[in-house]
């Protein structure tokens, strides 16, 4: 009887925790249930954020492709509207700045009739110079604006076709260089170098006589070609100067026809050339 007894409880334990009680099984279940249900949550979040970081990266590894514009503001611009079939002749714009690799933005002039020919997503051909070559490329129309002036905004390019127009070969660098001239000595750093000529930057602190340099002006500069380290040195002729506070950027024509500084020049252009 007792055995009979203790079986029976076991039972009807098992039938009550089980079957008899079933909003005890329905709060069991809610209670197993809202860690499943955080568990899903936090794996479908978890699954966003990866597809996220994979198209931001996409996007990134798109913008790598593309090349980068480099046109200066205020620079000026060639805009060929509806190059294809345009009856239109080339007009000069001013490129007003934009977003790398989403868009441009270009000042136009207030041409009769040209208004019909800024249409959504019609093509137009941009050409500017850029390091002595001309670029140009083609993009759509995004849209415009009338006021205060004409402007046009284009889609960012996918490819820039480069012309190249200079004579000579030329390579970046950073090479220090001295300058000396009748109005004063500076040093700064050679920033590109052919053979026809180079482009530097100058530090003008304390030597306020040589904001005075001049186009045509005749100067000397004296740089490190070799590697052996032996000064080289020539004449060159000013050809543009630009001033911003205390740096100045000038282009120098060389007119310096001693052999071995050209043939520094030339060793150290092949030399950078192989190494690019």
């Amino acid at each position: 009887m007792i055995l009979r007894i203790r079986f029976s409880i076991k039972i009807d334990f098992l039938l009550i925790t089980i079957s008899d009680f079933p909003q005890i099984r329905g709060n069991a279940q809610y209670l197993t249930g809202r860690p499943l249900v955080r568990r899903e949550a936090e794996g479908a979040m978890e699954k966003e954020f990866t597809a996220q970081d994979a198209a931001v990266t996409a996007v990134k590894q798109y913008h790598n492709t593309l090349p980068k514009v480099g046109m200066e503001l205020n620079s000026r611009v060639l805009v060929r509207l509806n190059p294809l079939g345009q009856k239109l002749p080339p007009m000069q714009g001013e490129y007003l700045g934009g977003r790398h690799y989403e868009f441009l933005i270009i000042s136009l002039p207030s041409t009769p009739g040209l208004l019909k020919y800024l249409i959504p997503h019609s093509m137009v051909e941009l050409s500017y110079m850029s390091e002595g070559s001309v670029n140009s490329f083609r993009s759509e129309v995004l849209s415009h604006s009338v006021k205060p002036r004409l402007v046009l905004y284009t889609s960012y390019p996918d490819r820039i076709h480069i012309k190249e127009t200079r004579r000579h070969r030329r390579v970046t660098c950073a090479l220090p260089v001295t300058l000396h001239s009748a109005k004063g000595d500076a040093s700064g750093m050679i920033l590109d170098l052919s053979m026809g000529g180079c482009r530097l930057a100058l530090n003008l602190t304390g030597q306020s006589a040589l904001r005075d340099l001049a186009v045509g002006d005749w100067v000397v500069i004296q740089t490190v070609l070799n590697t052996d380290g032996l000064p080289s040195g020539g004449a060159a002729a000013v050809r543009n100067v630009e001033i911003s506070g205390s740096k100045l950027l000038t282009g120098l024509s060389f007119t310096e026809k001693h052999p071995d500084f050209i043939s520094s020049l030339d060793n150290y252009i092949s030399m950078v050339e192989n190494l690019v």
